[in-house]
């Protein structure tokens, strides 16, 4: 996608908001109307007031509170427009977005962490969404500013080209601070997606934090990101302040110039008192012209900058999206093959040329040493990457062929650590299979002997169970992420070392639960204790990531010797 393509992506949001964005145009333009008018009539008031003038003292005093209520009534409509069309627009933008950003490849994330991603979605969206905050307050003041200035030049051409004059030199003055701004704020949110990201991480692991006492270390580490943050934002607001220093004194030497140029003109016929009183009225008005311009101006490259952060986001250039195929599968059988597979994390190589195949129906251990490539299998099976070379087949068909559906809706992963959403066990169950009845839910969870500990909660099933089941044990929440596998109904099951933080009894009983569904399901096990895998149909040994064995537990207890020395170490 082109940059410029999403220009006009973005416009198809506001495009959405058509008679909203009348209303607000039409009350805008009203408001500036009334903008224009009020220092006029509140000059013709004063100039009434001099001459002791009580009708038209009283005229003009009503036409204001009249102008100030009208202005009120518009204003009102004019904000709730604006604010309806900014949440409608910042909604869609985050829902088209984290979906983009749900089809990134997983190495992205592991390179920029999430935080980085989730701070680029929610402020670059609300800052687009923005952005007619912006122009509610910087578009009416431009266009009754611009207006004003036209009038001026009616009254008297001299002082409409004294205004431009020094208009030109204020705005000057204000591109190239907002040109300062653009590198200082783009430095600024590359330094605060790193923080939040890194943030995001310690938060996330502050149960490891506490009990290794790194608790002093890291918020040290913290500070020191968010001093070099507030160090750049700090020096660019010193900078602005004596640039607007410098600006106040220019302000001063215009208001004093002003007064001596009408003075000159009055004297010389060219100008009279009264015209003057309003000249003197919108003096100010016409240089916040400059200043709107100048906040128009910032709020383009504001918006820009976000489109450049979502962009690189949704794009695909920056951060690579995940590839599917067009082939959806109706019925999935459980064929798994590996030909000649080889896989790297960066330079490291992890899988050296694998290459098996797992009939549906099987049961498949794999085993091997820490760090010998085990979870990658199972992180190319589920697409989370993709092999540097070589194939992976679902029912003979190549994963790069299928659909996103016919992979994720097919196969259940039950980690060792799986992740529970902040929600009742019934939710997390049925979050995967809305269909799913009350009564088939608790069948599955008593097939993992979950129901007894169910059964101890005052709200049953609708217990709440907090941030990654926080209230729920290691061994308890592998039990609900087993049981909502089962509740997904996936021909493919994968466990990864899933039943190591269980009792023995309890492992067990889930073992003895997966031997009895295991004729319906393809079911692979990774598992750290072999004697939890030797009753499986065969076991995959893996060893510096290759193949050293594929057989049954008999076969390579007598022929594999790597096999024959991970049993004895665990048998010691």
């Amino acid at each position: 996608m082109k940059k410029r393509d999403y220009y006009k992506r973005i416009l198809v949001y506001f495009k959405e908001k058509k008679f909203l964005i009348g209303v607000y145009l039409i009350t805008s333009l009203g408001i500036t109307g009334i903008n224009m008018l009020n220092p006029l009539i509140s000059a013709k008031s004063l100039e009434a007031i001099t001459k002791v003038d009580f009708n038209k003292i009283l005229f003009y005093s009503i036409l204001l509170v009249i102008c100030g209520i009208v202005d009120q009534l518009i204003s009102y409509i004019n904000k709730m427009s604006s604010v309806k069309i900014q949440d409608d627009v910042e909604l869609k933008i985050k829902e088209d977005a984290s979906r983009e950003l749900f089809n990134l490849e997983i190495k992205n994330f592991d390179q920029n962490g999430t935080g980085f991603f989730a701070e680029r979605v929610n402020n670059a969206a609300s800052s687009l969404a923005s952005i007619f905050t912006y122009l509610r307050y910087n578009l009416i003041g431009f266009l009754s500013s611009f207006g004003i200035l036209l009038y001026i030049f009616y009254i008297n051409i001299y002082l409409g080209l004294y205004f431009v004059v020094f208009s030109f030199i204020f705005f000057y003055l204000n591109i190239r601070r907002t040109k300062r701004w653009e590198g200082e704020r783009k430095k600024s949110n590359e330094m605060y997606e790193k923080y939040s990201s890194n943030f995001n991480e310690l938060i996330r692991g502050i149960k490891d934090i506490k009990v290794l006492n790194l608790k002093n270390t890291l918020i040290k580490k913290t500070l020191k990101d968010q001093r070099a943050i507030k160090k750049i934002d700090y020096d660019s607001m010193k900078r602005d302040e004596r640039e607007w220093f410098l600006e106040d004194i220019l302000q001063n030497i215009y208001e004093l110039l002003f007064i001596i140029l009408c003075i000159v003109l009055i004297k010389n016929g060219l100008l009279d008192g009264a015209n003057m009183l309003v000249l003197y009225m919108y003096r100010n008005r016409v240089i916040s012209l400059v200043g709107e311009i100048g906040n128009i101006y910032r709020n383009y490259k504001e918006v820009n900058l976000s489109i450049e952060r979502i962009y690189d986001v949704i794009s695909g250039e920056k951060y690579l999206k995940e590839v599917y195929g067009n082939i959806k599968l109706k019925e999935v059988k459980g064929d798994i093959e590996f030909k000649n597979v080889i896989f790297s994390y960066d330079k490291n190589e992890v899988l050296k040329g694998i290459d098996f195949k797992v009939k549906a129906g099987e049961t498949i251990g794999i085993v091997g040493k820490s760090g010998a490539g085990k979870t990658t299998i199972f992180n190319l099976i589920n697409k989370l990457y993709n092999p540097k070379s070589g194939y992976i087949y679902l029912d003979d068909i190549c994963l790069n062929e299928l659909t996103e559906d016919s992979i994720r809706e097919n196969i259940s992963t039950i980690t060792q650590d799986p992740y529970i959403f902040n929600m009742s066990i019934k939710e997390n169950l049925k979050i995967v299979n809305p269909d799913i009845t009350d009564e088939e839910i608790e069948e599955k969870c008593k097939l993992c002997k979950l129901n007894e500990y169910i059964d101890t909660l005052e709200d049953k099933y609708d217990t709440l169970v907090g941030e990654n089941g926080v209230i729920l044990s290691g061994g308890l929440k592998q039990r609900l992420a087993i049981a909502r596998a089962l509740v997904k109904n996936s021909k493919i099951i994968m466990l990864d070392e899933a039943t190591s933080s269980l009792d023995n009894e309890t492992q067990d009983y889930i073992h003895d639960s997966i031997r009895k569904i295991r004729k319906d399901y393809t079911i692979l096990i990774i598992a750290h204790r072999l004697t939890t895998v030797i009753d499986c149909d065969k076991i995959l040994v893996i060893d510096d990531g290759k193949i050293v064995g594929f057989d049954t537990h008999e076969n390579l207890i007598k022929n594999n010797k790597i096999y024959q020395r991970l049993y004895k170490k665990e048998l010691l």
